[in-house]
């Protein structure tokens, strides 16, 4: 079990069953252009299904946790307010996906300590290597990963898309 406290802001911690209503609406809300919002309740209203664009949020345990990865919930005052999540990918990195951080407490240091702990934990999980993809329509994303030491490493884009995709990645150092 993981569990790592971010002062009063957030406790990092695993999955539990019960939390996926509360992040199926975190991974609806906005996330693109400058997204911090405080005035957006820290309890989230349930949803009754994970969203189409997210389907492997509806069996997080067959899609995350059964495959060889970890996915970690940030709860604040017992309300979940970000998500991460990897799984081993066919060049043996630990995929990052479905990071998401409710609004008002973007920027507050909760991302950085789940993505922390996704670190932690692949490089527990004998990964060396993490990788990610976000897109250039949300700059704040590009500029966080940057900061948190991934490089990137190439583009994509096709013709039905308004933005590119760009691919990242970050060596990952075995705990002492």
């Amino acid at each position: 079990m993981f569990d790592a406290t971010l002062g009063e802001v957030a406790t990092i911690r695993d999955y539990r069953p019960g939390d996926a209503p509360a992040l199926w609406t975190l991974s609806t809300l906005p996330n693109v252009g400058h997204t911090a919002d405080a005035t957006v309740p820290i309890e989230l209203p349930a949803a009754r299904a994970a969203p189409s664009q997210f389907a492997d949020l509806a069996d997080i345990p067959a899609h995350f946790i059964g495959p060889g990865g970890v996915f970690l919930v940030a709860e604040h005052h017992g309300h979940p307010v970000g998500m991460g999540g990897f799984r081993p990918n066919s060049r043996g990195q630990a995929e990052v996906l479905r990071v998401r951080i409710h609004p008002a407490l973007r920027r507050t240091g909760v991302g950085r300590a789940l993505m922390e702990g996704l670190e932690s934990r692949a490089a527990d999980h004998g990964f060396r290597e993490m990788s990610l993809d976000t897109a250039t329509n949300m700059p704040e994303a590009m500029a966080f990963y940057r900061a948190l030491g991934y490089r990137e490493t190439a583009r994509e884009t096709r013709p039905e898309w308004t933005w590119t995709l760009v691919y990242y990645t970050k060596q990952l150092f075995p705990a002492q």
